[in-house]
This record gives structure tokens, C-alpha cells and sequence, in this order.
């Protein structure tokens, strides 16, 4: 079979000088796609200017569990997919949102989902529980994999001992960081501050990415051996709602556990990590 040598060739120059705009230009490029439209929906009744305490993705689906919130207060739709429940517990005066159990939101959703959810609800204060990757975090020293701390990111100038701050050049790229970035924004451009934190507990593995399509898929809870410990939890606890000024009565206890059981890593990730496991180091 012969082949034209020319088939797969540009163009002459005339083409694509020529001011006839039916001639083919392969300078031309595509019209990109416009994003996908996101209509966000939140059924709720409860008042705004309350303190948010948001608990999202795996951190969210585990603490929730032992937190005892109470009967659902509301619901936030994203393109008819419920993304968010809102509940407001007994024992506290925030408002709690436990976000992305469901499913996980594209990065094209991220931002309208958070705006829409700040001016309805107008907090006054926000704290958030997300986790981070062990194997990814990047730092000067090796990390255990077994006993690794519990992170944090704030707007103020604050410590949270024994927690850790989340170091540069580790960067979230998650819905808990857009609710940091528009609170940020909010607060530079008023002259009313309002405080948010993000506390991120460990996670052995590397944290799941965010999809390109907004679907439905229930998110799996920790295994016995990746699970947070329970003296973990009860401190992350009390620390959200401490750092909104609404500290709550009781305390975190898992519910579907029996009473007593140990929920910390198990003893094979014990050991500090070697070189080439666990985190990134520099």
C-alpha cells in the first residue's frame, strides 16, 4: 500500500496567514470546555452566627460515630447529590457539619460549596477535622508510622501542644483547605476576625484525591489497624469545639465498639519507619 508522505503534513503558510476564517488554522486552539454549572442547596433551619465545627471525609465519618450529634438539623445538596449533613447537638451552642461521607467533591465544586455554606450559615468561628498522609507529609525527620501527631493549620498565631503544625511545603489540596482560604479572604476584608483551625489526624496511607465527577460512593470507615486511638479522639474533640468558644458537656466515645476496646495501630506499625517508608523526607 502506498503511502502520501504529505498526509499527515501542516498546512501551507497561505492557510494560516489567509484572512478567510473557513480555511483550517492548526494555530488554532480549541475553545476549552466551560466547568461544569454547580447549584448548591441547603435544606436547614438553623440559625446563623453560630460556631462551625466541620468534620469531613474519613475523619469525619469515624469522629462522628462517637460524638453523639444528635438528630440531623439539615442537608447541603451539591447538584441534587447530598454532600453535607448539619446537626445541632445538646450539648454545645456550634453548629456541626459532617461533610463528604457520602462522596467527595471535585476540585470545579469546592469553592462554590464553601461560600454558599459560609454566608448561610455566617460563623463566627470554624474548626475542621480532616487527616493527612504519613506516607506523603514531607519533613527533615523520620516520622513513625505508629504514634505520628496529630496536625494543625490556623489563622492565628497559636500552639496546640501536644498537636503539630502542619509545616510548609506540605500543602492540603482538600475542601477543608478551601474553607481556610475563603475564611481567610473574609477576614481581610472586614475588620471582624474570625478565627479557624484545621486539626488533621494521621492516616498510614496515602489520602484519597479529589474525583473529576461528583458520584456517590460511601467512603469505607478505618480498619481495627489504621483506626485513631480513642485518647486521640477524645482530645481532637474537645479541642474543636474549644476553639470556637463552645465547649461542649461529655465526652467522645465510639458507639459501635464495645466498651473498652483498644483503637490504636496495631502493633506491626509500631516501629519508627525505615528509610523509604513512611513519609517523605528531605
Amino acid at each position: 500500500m502506498e503511502i502520501d508522505p504529505l498526509a499527515d503534513a501542516l498546512p501551507p503558510r497561505y492557510a494560516i496567514e489567509s484572512d478567510d476564517e473557513d480555511e483550517y488554522n492548526p494555530l488554532t486552539t480549541q475553545r476549552a470546555d466551560e466547568g461544569p454549572n454547580v447549584n448548591i442547596k441547603i435544606e436547614s433551619q438553623i440559625t446563623a452566627g453560630c460556631p462551625l465545627v466541620i468534620a469531613s471525609g474519613l475523619a469525619g465519618n469515624f469522629w462522628a460515630d462517637g460524638a453523639d450529634l444528635g438528630e440531623q438539623q439539615g442537608a447541603i445538596f451539591v447538584n441534587n447529590t447530598q454532600v453535607g449533613l448539619l446537626f445541632k447537638p445538646s450539648s454545645t451552642r456550634a453548629v456541626v457539619l459532617v461533610s463528604e461521607v457520602t462522596t467527595a467533591l471535585p476540585l470545579w465544586s469546592m469553592n462554590k460549596y464553601v461560600n454558599d455554606i459560609l454566608d448561610r450559615l455566617q460563623p463566627s468561628a470554624i474548626s475542621i477535622l480532616d487527616v493527612y498522609s504519613i506516607q506523603s507529609y514531607i519533613s527533615s525527620e523520620l516520622l513513625p508510622v505508629y504514634g505520628a501527631p496529630v496536625r494543625y493549620l490556623s489563622l492565628g498565631n497559636i500552639s496546640l501542644n501536644p498537636f503539630q503544625i502542619f509545616a510548609p511545603p506540605n500543602i492540603l489540596q482538600s475542601t477543608s483547605a478551601a474553607f481556610m482560604s475563603a475564611m481567610n479572604i473574609r477576614t481581610l476584608s472586614s475588620s471582624y476576625q474570625s478565627n479557624a483551625v484545621i486539626l488533621l489526624l494521621p492516616l498510614p496511607e496515602i489520602a484519597r484525591t479529589a474525583p473529576s465527577k461528583l458520584s456517590t460512593s460511601r467512603l469505607s470507615r478505618p480498619s481495627r489497624d489504621q483506626a485513631w486511638s480513642v485518647e486521640m479522639m477524645v482530645e481532637v474533640d474537645e479541642r474543636l469545639f474549644r476553639m470556637v468558644g463552645a465547649k461542649r458537656s461529655g465526652t467522645w466515645a465510639l458507639r459501635s465498639m464495645p466498651a473498652g476496646s483498644a483503637f490504636g495501630l496495631s502493633k506491626k506499625r509500631q516501629n519508627f519507619a525505615e528509610v523509604g517508608e513512611g513519609s517523605m523526607y528531605i
